[in-house]
């Protein structure tokens, strides 16, 4: 009887248990979760530049390069074309120049006479005139004249030593009653345009066919002027 009873207990202990819903064991190793996607870092192909914080901007030279003006040309335009001059002659003393060489200059050999239209030249604008100074040569040796050169400087008068240099010797142009004549005007000169009031000096020089010197004036230096024209406001 009373291993009847003990049956019946052990049957009703195993019947309540399975009724109960199932734990999970308190002491049981926990299982660490599974590791995230560590992100890959992006690589560029193209290198991302450093900046120097400590660089100092290097300054760039700009080249320029000036137009040469002069001083007061555009006041005066001209309206003939300038004079080629010949260089095909002999200059290496021609004019000979008391002040630069030291050689006395003889005066008016192998030329009968030298005319000029005017004693006054003007230049800028205004109402003066004349613009231009007609020069005529006559020469004494006609058969064997075969150019005549003109040399032209300007001084100024008040200072003397304020004077150009000679221009390259201008070719006159040989009449039919045997004068060489030649027309100045400004363009023809050299820096006409920093002369106020100056004297036009000038030579002239005669050759032969063989481009020989036959023939040279003394330097006129005090017969013709060049003045600046002032418009009248």
């Amino acid at each position: 009887m009373k291993k009847l009873i003990q049956v019946l207990l052990i049957t009703i202990l195993l019947a309540g248990c399975s009724g109960l819903p199932s734990f999970p064991p308190l002491l049981a190793t926990q299982t660490a979760p599974p590791p995230t996607a560590t992100p890959t870092p992006f690589i560029s192909e193209t290198p991302i530049p450093t900046q120097n914080l400590f660089a100092t901007a290097t300054p760039t030279p700009l080249t320029f390069t000036p137009t040469p003006t002069s001083l007061g040309a555009e006041l005066f335009t001209p309206t003939s074309t300038e004079t080629s001059y010949p260089t095909d002659f002999p200059t290496p003393d021609i004019p000979l120049d008391p002040e630069d060489s030291g050689y006395f200059t003889p005066q008016n050999t192998g030329f009968l006479g030298i005319l000029i239209s005017n004693n006054t030249m003007y230049w800028n604008e205004g109402p003066c005139s004349p613009r231009n100074i007609n020069v005529s040569a006559f020469v004494e040796d006609q058969i064997n004249t075969h150019h005549v050169l003109l040399f032209t400087r300007l001084r100024e008068k008040k200072n003397t030593l304020n004077v150009t240099k000679w221009n390259a010797g201008a070719l006159m142009v040989k009449a039919d009653n045997g004068s060489f004549n030649y027309n100045i005007r400004t363009f023809n000169l050299r820096r006409y345009y920093y002369f106020v009031d100056a004297w036009l000096e000038y030579q002239l020089v005669a050759f032969n066919e063989d481009r020989q010197v036959i023939g040279r004036t003394g330097i006129y230096d005090r017969n013709i002027s060049l003045v600046r024209c002032r418009p009248v406001p």
